[in-house]
C-alpha cells in the first residue's frame, strides 16, 4: 500500500486505506464533483501504538507516545513531496477507519487543522491527527459505539484550503424529522468551522426538493466569523469585517441565491450517487461551490408509511410500541421467541386480507443488534374486500362462550408442563436447542384460537360502540369492558389471598414490614418454611400456577418470569399487604353497566332493548377475555425456555466461550444450534466469543438511544408563560429534568444523570456528558452543530440557538425540553394547562 495517494485514486471501497472521510472524498472526485484537490496519507503510514498503556495509564499516555514518535522518514518524505505539488494553505483532516459510519459520525472526535502552511507545519498536523485517535473523547465515543480501539487505523486527508465567502452544512434529508423530501442548509460567512462547532446561530434554509423551492429561511446571527489568517491558521472575528455585520443579535449577510440553487442540485446528486441521505460540508468561494466532505446522516429517523399520518396517530403507535417493547430485544429474543411469534402473527393477519412487511423491516438491525423499531404501514390485498363476509361467516360458526373448553388449550397446557418437567442439566446440547424451538410451537395454536372465537366478539364490540354513540355514552366504553373474568384477574385474586394471609399473621406482617423483597426471598427458602409453612406452600402453589407471567414484556424471553424473579412477586405482596383489602360488592364494570341501564331510553324502553344491550355487552367482554387469556397462555413455555437458555450460557462460560451466563443473550438461536455436538471447536468458540463481545459492546453504545423513535409533539397552543425559550430543533423528542448550566470543562463534574445540559455551545470534548444528560439546550448552534449531531446519536432532545439560555435558566430549575418544536417549556405543575403537555 502506498504511503500517500491522490484523492482521485480512491473510492468508497477504500475506507481501510483512506479512512471514512478520505474514501468518500475520493469517490466524489472520481464522480466529477467539485472537490478541492488533495491527497491522503494512508493507513499504511500510520504506526499504531501498543494499546497496553491505554488500559494502564489512560489515553493520554498513548497520545503522548504517538507525538514523541513523530513521522518516520519515509512517510515525511512522501508527505512533503505531495504537499509541494499542492502548495499553499491546506486543510489537514483526520480520517479514521472508524469514522463517517452510518451509525457513528465521530463528529469532531478526531482533530482537523485549517490554514496549514509549510512542510513542517503539515508534518506536525499529520502527527497530531494520528495522536487524536487517543484523546479521551475519541476513546469514550468508540467505547459507547462498541468499536474496538485496537482495530482503528488513521489516515489523514490533506486538501487545498478554500478561503470561503460562505460555508456550512447541507443535510439531504431533515435530520430531526427524517423527511426525505427536505434539504436543510445551515450557512454562515467565512469558514464552516463556525457552523459545525456551534459557535454561531447560522442562517437556516429549508428546501422542498420535490419542486425545488425554499419553504423556510431564517436569518443567522453570525456571532463570529472564522476566517483564514494570511500567515497560516484561522482566527475568530467578532467586529465589522469588510462590510459584514457580525456580533450577537446581528443579522449577517444571506447566502446568495445562486449558491442555494447550486447547493440543492449538487447535494441531491451526491445523495443519489451514494444511495442514501448525506451530511455534506460545503464552501462557496468566488461564485463557485466546493464539496469539502460527505458522510451518511447518522441517527436519521427511519422512513415509514406512518410519516404521512396525523400526529395523534403516530404518537399512539409510538406509545404502543414503547409499551410492548420497553427493553431492546437481544439477538436470542429475536430468533428464539419474538421473531417466531411475529411470523405467526403475520400469517394470522394475512388471513384478513392485510399484509405487513416482514419483521426485518420492522426491526432495524446493525451488526446483529436491533438499533430501533419502526411500524411500517400495512398493505391491503384484494382479499380484504371479502373480509366482512368472511367475518360474519366465522362469527356464526363459533360461540365465544365455549372458547375456554376448546381442547387446544388443554393440549397446549400439557405440552408446556412436559417441557417444564425436563431436566435441562441432563439434556444434550441438541436437546437444549430443540427445547428452545419447541416453545413458539406450543404457543402457535393460540393464534388459531383467536381466529376461531374473536369474530363474533368483534362484531358485538362494534355494535356496542355504535349503540353507545347513539345513546351519547361513548365515554363509558372502557369502563363497561373493565372487570372481565380473565386468567390475569384470577392471578390478582390469588395474590390478594396471599396478602390477606400476611395481614392475618402477626409474624408474617412484621417480616413483610421490616424486610426488603430480596431478604424475604432468602427467608422464603430458610426460616419461613418453619415459621409460616402455610404461606410458603401457598406461595409455591401461586408460582406453579402463575409463575410463567413476564416481568417486563411477554415478547422478551431474556427478561425473566415471576418464577425467575420471586422477589418481584414478594414486592407486590408487600404493597398489597400494607393496604386495606378491596371492598366487597360489584366491580367498576358492573357499576357502569347499572348506570348505563338507567339511561332514559333503556330504563323506559322495552325489556327486549335492555336485553339486547346486555347480550352485546356480554359478547363484547368475551373479546377482552379471549385477548387477555391467550396472551396469558402464550407465556406458558417461557420458564422452561429460560431454564434451557441459562443452562446453555452456563456451559458456554465453563468452556471459556463467554464471560457471563447472560452473554448468551447476544447470540442467535441458529448460532447456538450450529454448535451441534458439545463442546464447540476452538475456531467456532472464538467466532462465538467475538460475535457476543461485539454485540454486547454495540448494545451498550445504544443505552441512551431510544428503541422506538419518538413521535413528533402535537401542534398544541401554548401561552407565553408556558414557553420559557424558543430555539431551533436539533434532536427530536421531549424530556424533563433540572437545569445544569455548564460554562466549560471545569463544570463537567457538576452534571448529574437526568440533568438538562445548558451551555453556550459544546465541542467534541463535551461528548461524554451526553450520556448523562436528559436533554441539551444551547445559546448558539444549529441542526449541523456538534451538539445537535451527538444528541441525535444518543437519542436525547436538543434545542439550539436559544440566544440566552445560559443566562435565563438557572441550576436546579425544572424544565421540559421539546426537541420537536425547538422549545424549552415550563414543566407540568400548578397552573399548567393539561392541553399544553406534549
Amino acid at each position: 500500500m502506498d504511503l500517500v495517494v491522490p484523492l482521485g485514486r480512491l473510492g468508497r471501497a477504500d475506507p481501510d486505506v483512506a479512512g471514512g472521510k478520505g474514501a468518500n472524498l475520493g469517490e466524489l472526485v472520481r464522480a466529477g464533483f467539485p472537490v478541492p484537490p488533495g491527497f491522503v496519507v494512508t493507513t499504511a503510514a500510520y504506526r499504531p501504538p501498543d494499546p497496553g498503556p491505554l488500559r494502564a495509564a489512560g489515553p493520554g499516555a498513548v497520545r503522548e507516545a504517538v507525538v514523541r514518535a513523530g513521522l518516520p522518514d519515509d512517510v515525511a518524505d512522501a508527505v512533503c513531496a505531495a504537499y509541494r505539488d499542492l502548495g499553499g494553505a491546506v486543510a489537514v483532516r483526520s480520517s479514521a477507519t472508524a469514522e463517517d459510519l452510518p451509525q457513528a459520525a465521530f463528529a469532531g472526535q478526531q482533530d482537523t487543522f485549517l490554514g496549514v502552511v509549510g512542510e513542517q507545519d503539515v508534518l506536525d498536523a499529520v502527527v497530531r491527527c494520528w495522536a487524536s485517535v487517543w484523546t479521551d473523547r475519541a476513546v469514550d465515543y468508540r467505547s459507547q459505539h462498541g468499536i474496538d480501539h485496537g482495530r482503528v487505523r488513521m489516515a489523514v486527508v490533506v486538501q487545498r484550503m478554500v478561503d470561503a465567502d460562505f460555508a456550512g452544512v447541507a443535510f439531504t434529508s431533515d435530520p430531526v424529522t427524517g423527511n426525505r423530501h427536505t434539504l436543510v442548509v445551515d450557512a454562515s460567512p467565512g469558514l464552516g468551522e463556525a457552523v459545525v462547532s456551534g459557535l454561531v446561530s447560522p442562517e437556516h434554509i429549508v428546501v422542498d426538493t420535490r419542486r425545488p423551492k425554499v419553504v423556510r429561511r431564517t436569518a443567522g446571527r453570525h456571532e463570529v466569523v472564522v476566517r483564514s489568517r494570511p500567515g497560516g491558521g484561522t482566527e475568530q472575528v467578532t467586529e465589522q469585517v469588510t462590510g459584514q455585520v457580525t456580533g450577537p443579535g446581528a443579522a449577517g449577510p444571506a447566502l446568495p441565491a445562486p449558491a442555494v440553487r447550486q447547493l440543492v442540485r449538487v447535494a441531491k446528486d451526491v445523495e443519489r450517487h451514494f444511495g442514501r441521505p448525506q451530511d455534506i460540508e460545503w464552501a462557496w468561494a468566488d461564485g463557485r461551490l466546493y464539496v469539502l466532505q460527505t458522510r451518511p446522516i447518522t441517527a436519521l429517523p427511519e422512513r415509514t408509511g406512518l410519516a404521512g399520518l396525523p400526529v395523534r396517530v403516530r404518537r399512539t403507535v409510538s406509545a404502543m410500541l414503547r409499551e410492548v417493547l420497553p427493553v431492546r430485544p437481544y439477538p436470542i429474543d429475536m430468533t428464539a421467541w419474538l421473531g417466531p411469534l411475529i411470523s405467526l402473527l403475520d400469517k394470522a393477519v394475512e388471513a384478513t386480507g392485510i399484509v405487513y412487511p416482514p419483521a426485518s423491516r420492522m426491526f432495524i438491525e446493525e451488526g446483529g443488534v436491533v438499533v430501533r423499531v419502526e411500524m411500517p404501514l400495512p398493505r391491503p390485498t384484494p382479499r380484504l374486500l371479502t373480509a366482512p363476509v368472511r367475518l360474519v361467516h366465522a362469527a356464526r360458526r363459533r360461540d365465544p362462550a365455549l372458547w375456554r373448553s376448546d381442547p387446544v388449550i388443554e393440549t397446549m397446557r400439557a405440552r408446556a408442563d412436559e417441557l417444564r418437567a425436563r431436566d435441562v442439566e441432563g439434556c444434550s446440547w441438541p436437546e437444549l436447542t430443540a427445547l428452545l424451538k419447541e416453545g413458539p410451537r406450543i404457543a402457535a395454536p393460540l393464534l388459531e384460537l383467536r381466529l376461531r372465537y374473536l369474530p363474533r366478539t368483534l362484531l358485538a364490540l362494534a355494535a356496542l360502540y355504535a349503540s353507545l354513540c347513539l345513546l351519547r355514552r361513548r365515554r363509558l366504553t372502557g369502563a363497561l369492558l373493565a372487570g372481565v373474568d380473565t386468567l390475569t384477574a384470577d392471578a390478582n385474586r390469588a395474590l390478594e389471598d396471599l396478602a390477606s394471609a400476611v395481614r392475618a399473621d402477626t409474624g408474617l406482617w412484621e417480616a413483610f414490614a421490616r424486610r426488603t423483597a430480596d431478604e424475604l426471598c432468602e427467608a422464603l427458602h430458610t426460616g419461613m418454611r418453619e415459621t409460616a409453612p402455610g404461606f410458603v406452600s401457598g406461595f409455591d402453589a401461586f408460582l406453579d400456577a402463575y409463575g410463567h407471567r413476564d416481568t417486563v414484556s411477554p415478547l422478551l424471553l431474556t427478561q425473566g418470569t415471576w418464577r425467575d424473579r420471586p422477589d418481584i412477586v414478594l414486592g407486590m405482596l408487600q404493597s398489597l399487604a400494607s393496604q386495606a383489602p378491596p371492598p366487597p360488592g360489584p366491580g367498576p364494570g358492573e357499576q357502569t353497566e347499572q348506570a348505563l341501564l338507567q339511561h332514559p331510553v333503556l330504563r323506559l324502553g322495552p325489556e327486549s332493548l335492555r336485553s339486547a344491550v346486555g347480550v352485546l355487552l356480554r359478547q363484547a367482554r368475551w373479546f377482552q377475555q379471549i385477548r387477555d387469556d391467550t396472551r396469558f397462555l402464550a407465556m406458558l413455555p417461557l420458564p422452561a425456555m429460560r431454564q434451557a437458555l441459562v443452562e446453555m450460557g452456563r456451559r458456554l462460560v465453563a468452556a471459556g466461550v463467554l464471560d457471563t451466563t447472560e452473554d448468551v443473550y447476544h447470540l442467535r438461536l441458529d448460532e447456538l444450534d450450529g454448535i451441534g455436538t458439545w463442546p464447540p471447536g476452538p475456531r467456532l468458540a472464538a467466532e462465538l466469543r467475538e460475535r457476543a463481545s461485539a454485540r454486547k459492546a454495540r448494545r451498550a453504545g445504544l443505552a441512551r438511544t431510544p428503541l422506538v423513535p419518538p413521535a413528533p409533539a402535537q401542534p398544541l397552543g401554548l401561552t407565553r408563560a408556558e414557553v420559557l425559550l424558543r430555539g431551533v430543533p436539533g434532536s427530536a423528542g421531549t424530556a424533563q429534568g433540572p437545569v445544569r448550566v455548564v460554562h466549560g470543562p471545569d463544570g463537567f463534574a457538576a452534571l448529574r444523570g437526568g440533568d438538562v445540559l445548558v451551555a453556550a455551545y459544546t465541542s467534541p470534548a463535551w461528548t461524554p456528558l451526553f450520556r448523562r444528560a436528559a436533554a441539551v439546550v444551547t445559546d448558539t448552534g444549529g441542526v449541523a452543530s456538534h451538539a445537535a449531531i451527538v444528541a441525535r446519536e444518543y437519542g436525547i432532545p436538543a434545542v439550539m440557538a436559544t440566544v440566552d439560555a445560559t443566562t435565563r435558566l438557572s441550576d436546579g430549575q425544572s424544565v421540559l425540553v421539546d426537541g420537536d418544536r425547538g422549545l424549552v417549556l415550563r414543566p407540568p405543575g400548578p397552573g399548567w394547562a393539561a392541553s399544553a403537555l406534549p
